[in-house]
């Protein structure tokens, strides 16, 4: 958590492990009783979000947007913790044999779904076997894959079988429960987490009540209206005007919402990227790659698009990541148009190329960046034409149909390096920017598999290395989330990835 006001432009501003202990600045979370005041009225919690979810169904799911607040319906065997570790959720305790490839759940005998029916080993039979395609719907196989079998050997013990060390494994145990057979989820998704769903309006609403049968501590908020406005200005307006109770604040904007509202900052453990696809001629040449890099100022981007919130990137990984992230790289990738005039000449581009640019128009940050580094690469003769479009084509035709030949997008983070790295693997079904290294894939296969930790630390960052050599796209920065929230209410707490924990929300009421 941040907590300065000055610009940031570098890693020597950033904290050494910035997400390690996260605090949030003006917010403590009560320590006393977590059951819900006496009151009459019920305590609605309405918040702004820039978009539609991309699927309501958690297992089918790519935006982490969506996972910002539908987390809050579901509830996984593990849950996530504020400090990117994993805590005893549906399962009430986990053991793991020592070669590393049994896990054996002792399940919580009072959890239910929203439906009123009680989680069983049957559910996580159901679960395990969609999510990692056994039932005939495509899995999740970059997480599940490994799974070779799973056991439910009586009403409250659920096992699942490895086929090879997975050493990332247990924070992918958090993905969503779900009640078998029910085949209903991306129209009226059901859970077990401390939120049911009520309703979804497309480009207007999703609804959200609290379930009183949760397992957990209670929320003390009733209700969660998420507003989706697309409109950076209009977002802020309805929260001066108490539409809204939270949303995120536009960079240059914060000086006007710190005297009225509570303003959070946390870093965002993203990766702000300049993605090329690897295989549209002339970016199929690493040299025009590391050249568009080198033509990039990083503190530009920094100081207009970000207003200075943000830290510097050369690789795919965060800061925040601590012993992971390699902070060496930082100041390798440029600028030097010197280095990008030259490598562009001796690809055979001396007087540069056209190339056009698709961003999605559902974040000011990707228009805005698109126009400073329209500008930064006309330097060295790269010339750019930006088509901007909506972000489900953006989902549609450069996420999934690979139809592009460069963007703008921030992945966002995770609670492990290898669901970060494992972007740009070469047969990765997401790696849509068409990286294609052996010398990746096997780092990054090594470190899944490696039981040391210093070792896994040591290939982690050898990966990093292998992008900045590779370039598959220009890494720019990880920039901070600030939110401005209604002084009414307390206790928001960040993750090391887009979640908006809904569920320790306190009101203080009048």
């Amino acid at each position: 958590m941040v907590t300065t006001n000055g610009r940031r432009r570098g890693l020597a501003s950033a904290p050494a492990a910035i997400l390690a202990v996260p605090v949030v600045m003006l917010l403590f979370i009560s320590a006393g009783s977590t059951e819900r005041p006496a009151a009459s009225a019920p305590v609605t919690f309405t918040l702004a979000m820039n978009t539609d979810p991309d699927s309501l169904d958690p297992h089918r799911s790519s935006a982490s947007m969506t996972e910002q607040v539908m987390l809050n319906v579901f509830d996984g065997l593990l849950k996530p913790t504020p400090d990117g570790r994993v805590e005893p959720g549906i399962a009430e305790s986990f053991t793991v044999s020592s070669d590393g490839l049994t896990y054996t759940f002792r399940l919580r005998p009072d959890v239910f779904f929203h439906n009123g029916a009680p989680v069983t080993t049957a559910d996580l039979v159901y679960t395990f076997n969609r999510l990692r395609g056994a039932d005939g719907q495509p899995g999740i196989p970059s997480e599940f894959g490994g799974v070779a079998a799973v056991e439910a050997p009586d009403e409250r013990t659920f096992v699942i079988r490895l086929s090879q060390l997975n050493s990332s494994f247990e924070k992918f145990l958090y993905r969503a429960v779900l009640p078998a057979g029910y085949d209903d989820q991306a129209n009226h998704p059901v859970g077990a987490g401390p939120y049911r769903f009520l309703e979804y309006v497309p480009q207007n609403r999703i609804v959200l009540e609290r379930f009183d049968r949760y397992y957990g501590p209670a929320a003390e908020v009733d209700r969660v209206v998420v507003r989706i406005i697309g409109d950076p200005e209009a977002r802020l307006l309805a929260l001066q005007s108490g539409e809204v109770d939270f949303t995120g604040v536009p960079w240059g904007r914060v000086d006007e919402v710190a005297n009225r509202f509570t303003v959070v900052r946390a870093q965002a453990n993203s990766v702000f990227l300049f993605g090329m696809n690897n295989r549209h001629a002339p970016l199929t040449d690493p040299r025009v790659r590391r050249a568009i890099s080198f033509a990039i100022d990083r503190g530009e981007i920094i100081d207009f698009v970000f207003n200075g919130y943000a830290v510097e990137l050369a690789s795919a990984m965060s800061p925040a990541m601590a012993e992971f992230f390699d902070e060496s790289l930082v100041g390798t990738v440029g600028p030097d148009l010197a280095a990008a005039r030259r490598l562009l000449a001796e690809a055979g581009y001396p007087d540069g190329f056209e190339i056009e640019l698709r961003v999605s128009g559902h974040s000011e940050i990707y228009t805005d960046a698109a126009q400073v580094i329209q500008q930064q690469l006309e330097r060295v003769g790269i010339r750019v034409t930006i088509q901007v479009i909506e972000w489900s084509m953006w989902l549609s035709e450069v996420y999934t149909s690979r139809n592009y030949q460069t963007t703008l997008i921030d992945f966002t983070g995770k609670l492990d390096p290898f669901p970060v790295l494992r972007r740009y693997i070469s047969d990765f079904n997401r790696n849509f920017l068409n990286h294609d290294d052996p010398r990746y894939d096997a780092t990054i296969s090594a470190a899944l598999r490696s039981a040391d930790p210093a070792e896994r630390v040591r290939l982690y960052r050898e990966a990093q290395r292998i992008l900045v050599e590779n370039a598959p796209a220009a890494f720019l920065a990880d920039y901070q989330l600030i939110w401005a929230m209604n002084p009414r209410f307390s206790g928001y707490t960040p993750y090391p990835f887009f979640f908006h924990d809904l569920s320790k929300l306190r009101y203080a009421r009048p």
